[in-house]
C-alpha cells in the first residue's frame, strides 16, 4: 500500500524514511502540519509573525485594533443593558403589584409584625 507524499504528492511506502523524488523527511507520516509554502497555504492555522501580531486564516488585525473593537462592543452594549434594566424593573413592578392586589397582607397590612411589643 502506497501513500501520496506530503510534499511532492508521488506514491510512496508509509514506512519510508525519505521521499526518492524530492527527498522530503518521512514523506508519508500525517501529522502536523505539511511541509512546503503550498501546501502550508492550505492548512488551517495560527501563524506568528512577529512579537505583537498574530495571524488567524481568515483574519488579519493589528492587536491596538483588536482592542479597540472590544472597546467599541463594550460601550455599545450600555444602552443594551439599560434597556434590560428598565424592562426587568418593569416587570418586577407589574408582579409586585399584582401580587400586592392579590394578597394585601403580604407587603406590611397586618397582622404577625413586632409592633404590638
Amino acid at each position: 500500500m502506497t501513500v501520496p507524499c506530503r510534499q511532492c504528492s508521488t506514491p510512496v511506502d508509509p514506512s519510508a524514511a525519505v521521499c526518492p523524488v524530492c527527498g522530503a523527511a518521512n514523506p508519508g507520516q500525517r501529522h502536523g502540519p505539511p511541509p512546503g509554502p503550498a501546501a502550508a497555504a492550505s492548512y488551517a492555522s495560527v501563524q506568528r509573525t512577529g512579537p505583537e501580531q498574530v495571524v488567524i486564516t481568515g483574519v488579519d488585525i493589528p492587536f491596538g485594533r483588536m482592542v479597540m473593537l472590544i472597546l467599541k462592543v463594550m460601550i455599545a452594549s450600555i444602552p443594551a443593558y439599560i434597556l434590560l434594566m428598565i424592562i426587568f424593573l418593569a416587570l418586577f413592578a407589574v408582579v409586585g403589584g399584582m401580587a400586592a392586589a392579590l394578597m394585601p397582607g403580604l407587603f406590611g397590612g397586618g397582622g404577625g409584625g413586632l409592633e404590638g411589643l
